[in-house]
């Protein structure tokens, strides 16, 4: 379960705070654009894998209800992004909405807040581990 959080986390903060910014960066912002809207979808479906996974690990070991419920929150905050903020934000977009820009911020917020989570619940099992040795 470490293994699998440590290296969602990786992927998300690698992809969010370097790759992402560098693209709009390098490219013009409509290629840019286009490069994260088609790898976003992917990283927020490795996110829900990731902890739903670690989840069914933590209730099937009986882990401490804490991380039960950093995991459940987590699992929640990409369920939403998945299934309702991305194809959200995605529709608005092709639209042309002004909306686009506010979803586009509640997005970023939930995969920041998953982010955060998922550290949390790594140093929680680090902490975890270290203590019961």
């Amino acid at each position: 379960m470490l293994f699998l959080l440590s290296m969602y986390f990786g992927l998300g903060g690698f992809f969010s705070f370097f790759v992402a910014p560098t693209l709009f960066k390098v490219l013009e912002r409509e290629q840019a654009s286009a490069v994260v809207e088609r790898v976003f979808p992917y990283y927020f479906w490795i996110g829900l894998a990731v902890v739903a996974v670690s989840l069914l690990i933590a209730l099937t070991s009986k882990m401490p209800k804490f991380l039960n419920m950093l995991l459940m929150v987590n699992l929640m905050v990409l369920i939403a992004l998945v299934f309702y903020v991305s194809p959200k934000v995605h529709d608005l977009k092709v639209a042309g909405s002004p909306e686009f820009l506010k979803m586009h911020l509640v997005s970023v917020i939930m995969s920041t807040v998953s982010l955060f989570l998922t550290f949390g619940s790594i140093v929680y099992l680090i902490v975890k581990r270290n203590v019961g040795s």
